[in-house]
């Protein structure tokens, strides 16, 4: 190979080439030779793999072997294949959200297992192992057991009080850890509705993997004209609205001649079927919008109390749920009416109306602005909307980290890239409802019900795959609704309230 630049890699060569063009930094024969084995990457050897790109410094084999054994994960871990991995590698297998196990408790046992099949040279790395365990995650009679069956060996390598701070993180703020690994998690769509004589409620979920509906029992939850609901962790949080007689209809609420709006927040737990009053926010609030980023849930926008003409809010809270505080941070560059609101990891689009009625009551869609929630900084986005986009019939949700919207007056679906600052027509839907409800999950948006007419409302739901690009109709709501709540909730399946074999 050296002097004519050819050889043929074969199963039984492809180790020794691969050995000697990472020692004499020959790349092309090295990258050749990594090619050959991402391709051969299987149940039986990717471990083997694994470890032998970390030792000769592929980072492409190491990332596909990675990404390989992350997803095979509950098949492997019981192979003494695995029992060799060496620290560093299992670190980085551990860390990942894509871990694909069960349940958590599953990597509390990886860990001490592995730590304990050479305990002299391994019982050092246990306290940074223990940390890749999402412990606040586990259940407090685990996390108890584990201190009962390994009390030497926590003692021994200083990890017994990380156990006793995880139990006491799990018995004062259990359900409010918003990262727990997806594999492990049972995730739904909850819709809620109080109907306009502030009485009668319905309240159902989805759930994504079964495609079926569940009524749930009635929660009383307070859900005030005008405010907002957002989801955190296995809780839901509702902000503000508008105390006293309020139109609950967005156009007859703004249109009000005095907005009593209150700085109130509930939270509901599902888990416990538990509704009480949280923090107060800083400023009272109605028609505003809420989203989580940063495992933080900010309040956007919105008019506080105070006769119709009062102008919107240009002040943002954001609320930690674990310390209880509401803090201010940076406000709004100007004001917008009808803001949408969306998360794609740590950057919050809003969207929304620089107008606050016109003659036909359909605002135009007008003002765009990014939040960078880790620098807290503002920025006002350019982006052609054109005159057909109106800020009441938009939706805007993220897809695997990117801002879609959906026009309910077009039927249309849009994702936007934030390097070009331009919009993408993504296809068009079928129909939908004015009104409609819209939610983003990992690669998927649901556009469910919504209202043709006053008298035309609709159940139906529909789904669109982004990686494929393409519609399907899924199973009705139980109720034809327009005007909702609707957000994505996810549980630990070992307390998941929602779940039974006849869902």
């Amino acid at each position: 190979y050296a002097y004519t630049g050819k050889t043929k890699i074969t199963d039984d060569n492809v180790e020794m080439f691969f050995q000697l063009s990472s020692f004499l930094q020959v790349p092309f024969l090295s990258k050749a030779c990594s090619d050959f084995l991402i391709k051969s990457i299987d149940l039986v050897n990717c471990l083997q793999l694994l470890s032998m790109s970390d030792s000769y410094g592929s980072t492409r084999l190491f990332d596909h072997a990675l990404y390989f054994v992350q997803h095979h994960f509950s098949l492997l871990f019981k192979s003494s294949d695995f029992l060799e991995m060496n620290f560093g590698v299992l670190q980085k297998c551990l860390e990942s959200d894509e871990l694909n196990v069960p349940e958590e408790e599953t990597v509390l046992k990886v860990v001490l297992t592995w730590t304990k099949h050479n305990l002299e040279s391994r019982q050092k790395h246990l306290p940074h192992l223990i940390k890749k365990v999402r412990l606040h995650q586990l259940s407090e009679e685990t996390l108890q057991d584990c201190l009962l069956n390994e009390e030497c060996l926590l003692k021994s390598t200083n990890c017994f009080d990380i156990i006793i701070d995880a139990i006491k993180c799990v018995q004062g703020s259990g359900g409010l850890f918003p990262d727990a690994r997806p594999s492990t998690t049972e995730k739904y769509i909850f819709v809620h509705k109080t109907e306009e004589n502030g009485e009668n409620q319905y309240t159902f979920c989805y759930n994504i993997k079964t495609d079926s509906w569940k009524i749930l029992p009635q929660s009383h939850l307070i859900d005030l004209p005008g405010s907002s609901l957002s989801s955190y962790g296995e809780k839901i949080f509702l902000t503000g609205g508008c105390k006293g007689k309020c139109c609950r209809t967005v156009r007859l609420h703004i249109a009000e001649s005095y907005h009593d709006a209150t700085d109130q927040t509930w939270c509901y737990c599902p888990v416990k079927n538990d509704f009480f009053l949280a923090s107060t926010m800083k400023t009272p609030r109605t028609m505003h919008t809420s989203v989580m980023a940063l495992n933080r849930l900010f309040v956007i926008g919105g008019k506080t109390r105070g006769s119709q003409d009062i102008r919107s809010l240009l002040d943002v809270e954001s609320y930690n749920p674990l310390s209880k505080e509401w803090v201010s941070v940076s406000p709004l560059p100007r004001g917008i009416y009808y803001p949408e609101a969306s998360a794609c990891q740590n950057v919050i689009y809003v969207l929304g109306s620089e107008v606050e009625i016109t003659d036909a009551f359909n605002p135009s869609l007008d003002c765009f602005f990014k939040y960078n929630a880790t620098t807290d900084q503002w920025s006002e986005l350019v982006a052609e909307f054109g005159q057909f986009f109106h800020a009441t019939l938009i939706k805007a949700v993220p897809v695997n980290y990117t801002l879609y919207i959906c026009d309910l007056s077009t039927y249309k679906v849009y994702s936007f890239c934030p390097d070009t600052c331009v919009w993408k027509g993504e296809g068009s839907f079928e129909c939908a409802g004015f009104n409609a409800g819209a939610i983003g999950i990992e690669d998927k948006i649901y556009i469910l019900g919504g209202d043709y007419a006053p008298d035309e409302i609709t159940d139906e739901v529909q789904v669109y795959h982004s990686s494929r690009s393409e519609w399907e109709e899924v199973s009705p709501m139980p109720r034809a609704l327009t005007e909702f709540y609707c957000q994505v909730v996810q549980f630990n399946k070992y307390r998941d309230p929602w779940f039974s074999h006849h869902f």
